[in-house]
């Protein structure tokens, strides 16, 4: 298990950010009209000023977006905040997701390993190419330790188009992501998008050489919201 590995008080402090924002981000994306920052507090129970602070975190990360909300009188309308739409390059990985399957399921027979051997060979290839600097991957942070590992695999993810949101706890550590490239494919079937995704985790890590493993993936805990349960040492 993670616990006894993850210590200190910066580490805590990153747990608790990571679930903050988590919760926030899970507010929003129930809220198709979008939430102000009052709401999203008496939603989480997080106070406004510290709703503002993760809020310009989701802001920097790509994962909510403002918008003007309705006035209910004279002055300048309230901002409210929604999670951000779709990336333009959903549509290609939802094209490759629906061949592949297509594939899969014709010719292959456990089309849920298959996809999971081709997200692994594809996440493996991410993080190398990230490492000769061909792919956005190159620009985290290059070390081993468990930080690192992290950052690299939840920048991956994003970068791919699932808006991952990372949490630390002691009981272990858990991707939440909000937003699946391959969503209208999932809800015909889940065992090939889900094996790409699983795969995919599973080879950034390996590329990577780190002991975390993927043990258990969730999908759609909520609509919008599938987690992936991760075990390992995380010290570097």
């Amino acid at each position: 298990m993670l616990g006894p590995n993850v210590t200190g008080s910066g580490t805590g402090s990153r747990s608790r950010a990571g679930q903050r924002r988590a919760d926030l981000l899970a507010a929003i994306a129930q809220a198709p009209a979008g939430l102000g920052i009052k709401a999203l507090a008496e939603a989480t129970g997080i106070h406004e000023n510290t709703v503002r602070f993760h809020l310009d975190r989701l802001l920097d990360e790509g994962l909510v977006e403002r918008r003007a909300g309705t006035s209910t009188g004279p002055g300048r309308p309230p901002l409210t905040f929604v999670a951000r739409q779709e990336r333009p390059g959903r549509d290609n990985y939802e094209l490759i997701a629906q061949v592949l399957s297509d594939s899969l399921n014709s010719s292959a027979p456990d089309p849920a390993r298959a996809a999971r051997e081709a997200g692994r060979q594809w996440g493996r290839s991410r993080i190398r190419d990230g490492e000769r600097g061909r792919t956005p991957a190159g620009g985290v942070a290059r070390g081993r330790g468990g930080d690192a590992v992290l950052e690299r695999l939840t920048h991956l993810l994003r970068e791919a188009g699932f808006a991952p949101e990372l949490v630390s706890e002691d009981a272990g550590t858990t991707v939440r992501v909000h937003r699946c490239p391959f969503l209208s494919l999932s809800q015909d079937d889940q065992a090939v998008p889900c094996g790409v995704h699983l795969g995919l985790m599973e080879g950034a890590l390996e590329a990577q050489g780190s002991t975390l493993q993927v043990t258990r993936l969730e999908p759609f805990v909520t609509p919008s919201l599938c987690v992936a349960h991760l075990e390992g040492a995380t010290g570097g």
